[in-house]
């Protein structure tokens, strides 16, 4: 999803990696489940916990290595395997080991041996493609016992897991026209809706643009929540008056194109290619075209606010304003609070991750590496020594840690996602300007942005600015309680009481809605 979740999940995966364990589970009982956000069915091992969804933990003790991973995501298998790779700190994609029908999807198999330390973790994983969408199964097992979880979770698992027949939609007829659309980028087919208001035009319009990972047009996160943030704006804007065009990101639904190997600059020339297939529209009102970007889609908002000539007005939504090494900083200090890491271990901590930044940023991927092993090497030698033998060793845990975490910091996106700052392009942003921050947010914080944004717009001589912060919203901006990822899902899988109405008051401030 977003973030700014992209950045995460490498952390993400790279601690769903562990040590060997010498327990085994002598009996498995499989329950059957049925996982609404996801869209699929499924069983689970009775008594594994829960480490985040779709992944769970047998945790029968402290370095129990056993893990499941069942995970649905609106992109290809390709890109799947590419991100696997990646993660796995594998140096090129695996080979497939064969494919399996079952009554619900063809999966195409895989097995690998990844080094954890000095000893060696099992990873058996499957990918299978339907419906525009890539389903995953993952078990990592000790070697001791993959043959045992192989045969009596992974392969249940396959069989089992099914998708979910599509809800009914629902019967209400909304008053507007919903448009199949594809325009073009180049040599990539972009596909989207546009929902136009009643009456003949021309209509004001926006654009609405994802935030970082693999987006359906609907903005959809199943992996975090059912809410689907873009179906509630197209709706709410274009009872308004105005048209909305959303979009599946590059390589998503019915989009073509490759994700992986993008940038945000590539993800804002998509952007413009919506911006301009509007304008040759006859029932669009040339003039009054806008765009609204959420998250990373909030650094597409004030690029092109900075750069499109026929840009209206921009909306950025939860969107960034610092750098994305300055994000990741804070992301990562959040992080160690909730762990309760505090005082001079999260300052050696943050400083260890701001110098292999830097060290990115230098392409210097070894003087990375060499930062994240010196830090990692301090924490495991400071685990007890019956751990640190469980590792492997402290310096072949830390060794391989680094390896992994660089692996995942070089992508051209994390680099591209470091260095770029927002607050350039809102500096050089003369046209009307929305920003909606969550006061709650814990990807993009409001009081660490919205200075920075208000100081850029204003240096930009921008007299027409509005920025909002909505006290008890998250990063989806829905009413939530603590504002951390792990309860988008619990919440109300709508958005918080003011936000559809702040949204809408200022787009009708600055258009001019066809009679």
């Amino acid at each position: 999803m977003n973030k700014l979740l992209r950045c995460g999940l490498a952390v993400a995966l790279l601690a769903f990696l562990g040590v060997s364990s010498a327990f085994a589970q002598a009996d498995i009982s499989l329950t059957p489940f049925t996982d609404d956000a996801f869209g699929f069915s499924s069983v689970a091992p009775d008594g594994w916990t829960q480490l985040a969804p779709g992944a769970l933990a047998r945790g029968q003790s402290p370095t129990d290595v056993v893990r499941l991973l069942q995970q649905v995501a609106p992109v290809s298998e390709e890109t799947i395997l590419s991100s696997l790779t990646t993660q796995l700190g594998l140096e090129a994609a695996p080979e497939s080991v064969g494919t399996q029908q079952t009554a619900a999807l063809t999966w195409t198999l895989y097995k690998v041996d990844v080094n954890a330390g000095s000893t060696t973790i099992v990873v058996d994983f499957a990918v299978a493609q339907g419906d525009g969408k890539a389903y995953l199964v993952l078990l990592q097992a000790s070697p001791e016992e993959y043959e045992s979880l192989h045969a009596s979770v992974f392969l249940p698992v396959l069989d089992a897991l099914a998708p979910l027949a599509p809800a009914a939609e629902t019967t209400e007829e909304v008053p507007y026209t919903q448009e199949e659309v594809t325009f073009l980028n180049g040599e990539i087919s972009l596909t989207g809706t546009l929902t136009l208001p009643e009456g003949d035009g021309p209509y004001p319009a926006v654009v609405l643009v994802s935030g970082s990972g693999p987006q359906d047009r609907d903005e959809s996160i199943p992996s975090i929540a059912a809410i689907k943030p873009f179906r509630l704006i197209a709706d709410a804007l274009t009872r308004a008056g105005v048209a909305v065009l959303r979009y599946d990101d590059r390589g998503v639904g019915q989009s073509t194109g490759d994700f992986s190997s993008a940038t945000t600059a590539d993800f804002a020339t998509d952007a413009s290619a919506a911006i301009d297939y509007l304008l040759t529209r006859e029932d669009i009102n040339l003039e009054q075209v806008g765009l609204l970007g959420h998250s990373e889609g909030g650094a597409v908002a004030a690029m092109l606010a900075a750069s499109h000539p026929n840009l209206a007005f921009a909306i950025s939504m939860a969107g960034m304003g610092l750098t994305g090494r300055e994000i990741s900083l804070f992301q990562n200090a959040h992080s160690l609070d909730l762990q309760g890491i505090t005082g001079e271990a999260k300052d050696a901590i943050l400083s260890a991750v701001g110098e292999a930044f830097d060290r990115i940023l230098a392409d210097d991927p070894e003087g990375a590496q060499q930062i994240i092993h010196d830090s990692m090497l301090a924490y495991f030698q400071s685990l007890p020594e019956d751990q640190q033998e469980q590792m492997g060793g402290a310096e072949a845990a830390a060794q391989q840690a680094a390896s992994q975490q660089v692996a995942a910091f070089s992508s051209d996106w994390f680099k591209f996602y470091l260095s770029y700052d927002p607050a350039v392009d809102w500096a050089q942003t003369e046209i009307p300007v929305l920003v909606i921050f969550g006061g709650l947010d814990t990807q993009v914080d409001a009081d660490l942005t919205a200075p920075a944004v208000e100081a850029a717009l204003q240096a930009a001589g921008n007299t027409d600015y509005t920025i909002v912060t909505l006290p008890e919203a998250n990063h989806l901006m829905q009413e939530a309680v603590t504002g951390d990822v792990s309860e988008y899902g619990t919440l109300k899988q709508e958005f918080a009481p003011d936000f559809l109405t702040t949204l809408t008051d200022w787009v009708m401030k600055h258009v001019d809605p066809a009679q």
